[in-house]
């Protein structure tokens, strides 16, 4: 692991592999000595824990954006998957390679060990001699092994080649999708406008990303209540980014100079959010816990957030408090303000969503032709993470981890499952080298990952408009491989890779548990 994680710094011509190296470094090492392999609980601990920690953050816009942009992006996915098998057919007859081998290639092409296991599975079942079994539990697992490394290799090669030739300004595309780390600002507006709404329900009005943090009234400064409206002649601040401050003023008034946070009566406090009684719901919900005081900014990780009554706060926020002076110290103890606290997080809600997850990846689901699906170590967690990460909490029990916890459990859980299966495929990878055909089946499976990534990344970013950082993540989630999504999210530095990822992940690996299984029976 820590072979791979020098070499994944090194830079060549702007390109480096960051944490997929460790993948790479243990296929070489396993390759020359395979018994340097990792024992299979390892890995596969990593891998759980890692997509469940994707799985926690990206929750709460995972359901929405299946309202919206998921259905287009599930939708291409699956449509790319299929495409792929139906060239896979149409290759592998030509080449004439065997339908046992073939369905291994196009599983090792596709990085998905649950469809290599459900195509060894169903050619067991159809054996009826022991030479036929030791074949059917053979044949897919060696074109499999030859094929995995570069299905791989070959997504990340795809992906840093057309940001190239694209012209891909990362920073740009998280801006323009709205999740880029923006400067707030606070700006004093004077109200000329008459029939403006409620100041809580403004933002919402006139389709504003922006907060009224303090009315001034004929001299009295004042926090804003529901129900409250702002008269002309009013003065009002206003906390956003520059460009939504801006709209705010031509749409409401005139910009006024002077410094809103240094008015006398009302004073701020940034506040480090350690209680977990305040975390978890919507803002709205703590309005009465939070009485003659507002939250006006959360900054979670890098990233200043407008607080708006629909925020849910997580463990490790930072927000900003604005209230008079003597209730600054009644928000201190509401919020916690304590880093200690946070470090010392309760592991059990974790672990027991965690072991949900592998739970829920071990039940079988029925599918035509009596086979089963099951989600697996990586489909059960994140599942169960996407569910538990939307809701929050439950009762007293808080499902987020904290943002810096999370990360580094993230990390941890990458490395571990790239050394474990760079290693455990390494093994594999140097015996299959000896099969007759194997360049044969090396060479077919490249042409499939590339059809596959290429095609994806050409139609969704330049025919359906998808932002180039979300179609790669969406492509890692196709291929159900976190070693792609973490290339991709070291390159763009932003969320958008595993948005993309998250979306289609679930959806991708039944698709292709059920598309392997249909090329093997065609090539029969």
């Amino acid at each position: 692991m820590t072979i791979g994680l020098l070499v994944g710094r090194i830079q060549i011509g702007g390109f480096r592999l960051g944490v997929a190296a460790v993948l790479f470094v243990g296929l070489g090492l396993a390759t020359i000595e395979p018994d340097i392999a990792l024992p299979a609980i390892v890995f596969i601990m990593g891998l759980s824990l890692f997509v469940y920690t994707i799985g926690l953050e990206a929750g709460p816009d995972f359901f929405s954006s299946m309202r919206t942009t998921g259905l287009r992006l599930n939708a291409l996915a699956i449509g790319m998957i299929v495409a792929t098998m139906a060239v896979g057919v149409g290759l592998l007859k030509f080449l004439g390679i065997d339908a046992a081998s073939g369905a291994g290639v196009f599983t090792g092409a596709m990085t998905n060990t649950p469809a290599m296991a459900a195509v060894v599975d169903t050619l067991t079942n159809m054996a009826s001699t022991p030479e036929e079994v030791v074949a059917a539990e053979s044949m897919p697992v060696v074109a499999y092994s030859l094929t995995y490394p570069l299905g791989v290799l070959g997504v990340i090669l795809s992906v840093a080649v057309l940001s190239k030739v694209f012209r891909i300004d990362n920073d740009q595309e998280a801006r323009d999708a709205g999740v880029a780390i923006q400067q707030l600002v606070t700006r004093r507006i004077e109200v000329t406008r008459r029939d403006l709404p409620t100041v809580t329900s403004l933002p919402h009005s006139l389709e504003l990303d922006v907060i009224v943090s303090r009315i001034e009234h004929r001299g009295t400064l004042y926090i804003p209540e529901p129900g409250d409206t702002a008269l002309v002649g009013d003065i009002i601040s206003v906390v956003g980014t520059e460009e939504e401050v801006q709209r705010t003023e031509e749409l409401i008034g005139e910009g006024l100079p002077g410094d809103p946070t240094h008015d006398d009566g009302l004073d701020f406090r940034r506040i480090f959010v350690s209680s977990p009684e305040m975390v978890g719901v919507p803002l709205a919900q703590l309005r009465s816990r939070l009485d003659g005081m507002l939250v006006t900014r959360v900054r979670r990780g890098d990233a200043d957030i407008v607080a708006t009554p629909d925020t849910v706060l997580q463990l490790g926020d930072r927000v900003r408090v604005v209230a008079e002076h003597d209730r600054l110290e009644r928000a201190t103890r509401l919020f916690g303000d304590s880093y200690k606290r946070i470090s010392d997080f309760n592991l059990l809600p974790l672990l027991a969503g965690l072991a949900l997850g592998v739970v829920v990846g071990m039940i079988p689901i029925p599918l035509p032709g009596g086979t089963a699906l099951k989600l697996g170590n990586a489909g059960g967690p994140l599942l169960v993470a996407l569910i538990l990460g939307a809701k929050g909490r439950t009762g007293p029990i808080v499902w987020q981890v904290p943002y810096g916890a999370n990360l580094a459990l993230r990390q941890f859980g990458i490395t571990v499952f790239l050394a474990g299966i760079g290693t455990t495929a390494g093994a594999g990878f140097g015996k299959a080298l000896q099969y007759p055909a194997s360049l044969t089946i090396i060479g077919t499976g490249a042409v499939l990952t590339f059809l596959v990534s290429l095609l994806t990344l050409i139609v969704g970013h330049k025919l359906m408009k998808i932002p180039f950082g979300q179609v790669s993540g969406m492509i890692a989630g196709m291929q159900t491989h976190p070693a792609v999504l973490s290339y991709v999210s070291d390159q763009t530095k932003n969320e958008l890779p595993s948005m993309g990822y998250t979306t289609v992940y679930p959806l991708s690996m039944v698709t292709k548990i059920i598309c392997a299984q249909v090329l093997l029976f065609l090539l029969l």
